[in-house]
């Protein structure tokens, strides 16, 4: 008998038991649909997170930190705690570098009539939104003139302006930071998530580096921002720098290019995310064991109902290898079409989830591809007991029974 002619007998069997095979094929259709669904929202959740982490790092801004920032705790003796001058003053000598800026941060809280709130303080040049990553999306950024006079302006994250101002324009409103009063000049919003919103909240309030410093006298530059010209090699001039600036300090450690942490966190996180959806998509594939016992079971039943349709082909000359395949072709058919269904599923669902969501999950093509197969060898597997039992019957007691 030809692989053709027992295709068509298997399906239709399955056609004559419509209802006993659908809830059949149902448990490999949600055990194959649950692992894809699994996968694309670990694969998403994972290019978010990295997506978000990498986007504070820019690809011509070296940012470097002092270690204090990197590993925060009891300052040891001689270990650099801030930048100055001198450090600015290094960084600028390299060949290659278009301009060095610090950047400070930290918390501060905020009023407004009789409204506060605490916010995350960034301070620096007038292309601080470039180097922290916003968008002004009402008013305008604060300029270099406004650097240089130490105005006292602001521009403040969409979230703060809703907090303290409400559905009002805050635009040309009066803040005041630490008794000093600031008008505000502009809302911003992020270009996208980035690793700072994700660690400091979206109450963000941005002012010049100058002013800052006038406010807040004891604070210390947080960060230096060195912003490489067009076709220089970012990673290798960042070395140099940080080495440079290293040996300046004496200490091997005392600065950090933060943009390599921001890489190692991303690729940490990346092995968690892939570890984390390996092991709960292995939980799932427990669905597909349960599917093949279904299989097995049905497959049982399915010989026990057709003895005598056996015992007839055997005396018909129908060969033990006929009768296996022809149980295996029927019980594969059954975990294929359920296969077929849970891959359209699981990707269904992906699609769903970036329609709905914005994650960007998705399902790589082997993965599909392997649940595929996988389900088609549940079906050899589960399906081969029933089948060599069936071949295994005595000719004269299948004709007998009934």
């Amino acid at each position: 008998m030809s692989l053709d002619e027992m295709l068509r007998m298997a399906l239709a069997s399955l056609a004559a038991n419509k209802t006993r095979a659908f809830l059949t094929m149902l448990g490999i259709w949600i055990g194959v649909a649950s692992i894809l669904a699994i996968v694309a929202i670990g694969n998403g959740g994972k290019a978010l997170v990295i997506g978000a982490i990498s986007s504070g790092s820019q690809r011509n801004v070296i940012q470097i930190v002092p270690r204090e920032l990197v590993a925060p705790g009891l300052p040891q003796p001689g270990q650099v705690l801030s930048i100055d001058d001198s450090d600015l003053a290094i960084a600028a000598s390299f060949s290659g570098v278009e301009s060095v800026n610090e950047t400070f941060y930290g918390t501060a809280v905020v009023q407004s009539g009789d409204k506060s709130d605490n916010v995350t303080l960034f301070a620096g040049p007038a292309d601080l939104d470039h180097l922290a990553r916003f968008v002004v999306v009402r008013g305008h950024m604060f300029t270099a003139e406004d650097v240089l006079s130490h105005g006292n302006v602001a521009v403040i994250s969409q979230s703060l302006a809703n907090k303290l101002f409400g559905s009002g324009n805050p635009l040309g409103a009066v803040i005041t930071l630490s008794g000093v009063p600031l008008e505000v000049i502009g809302v911003a919003e992020p270009e996208q998530a980035s690793l700072y919103s994700l660690v400091m909240g979206s109450d963000n309030l941005y002012i010049p580096d100058t002013t800052c410093e006038d406010i807040f006298p004891n604070w210390t530059a947080s960060e230096m921002d060195v912003v490489v010209n067009p076709g220089v090699d970012v990673q290798s001039l960042a070395k140099r720098i940080v080495l440079a600036l290293n040996i300046h300090a004496g200490d091997p450690t005392a600065f950090v290019d933060s943009s390599g942490l921001v890489a190692s966190v991303a690729a940490l996180i990346g092995k968690v995310t892939t570890i984390l959806t390996a092991v709960i998509g292995a939980v799932a594939g427990i669905a597909l064991l349960v599917g093949g016992v279904g299989v097995m079971n049905i497959m049982l039943v399915s010989v026990t109902e057709r003895t005598q349709e056996i015992g007839i082909r055997v005396s018909l000359g129908a060969r033990k290898r006929d009768i296996v395949l022809q149980f295996l072709v029927e019980a594969m058919a059954i975990t294929s079409l359920g296969g077929v269904a849970g891959i359209a599923t699981g990707l269904a669902v992906s699609g769903a989830l970036r329609a709905l969501t914005g994650i960007p999950a998705f399902v790589p093509w082997p993965v599909g591809a392997l649940a595929f197969v996988f389900s088609a060898a549940i079906g050899v597997v589960c399906g081969l007991y029933p089948a060599v039992k069936a071949a295994n019957l005595n000719p004269i007691d299948a004709l007998r029974y009934e």
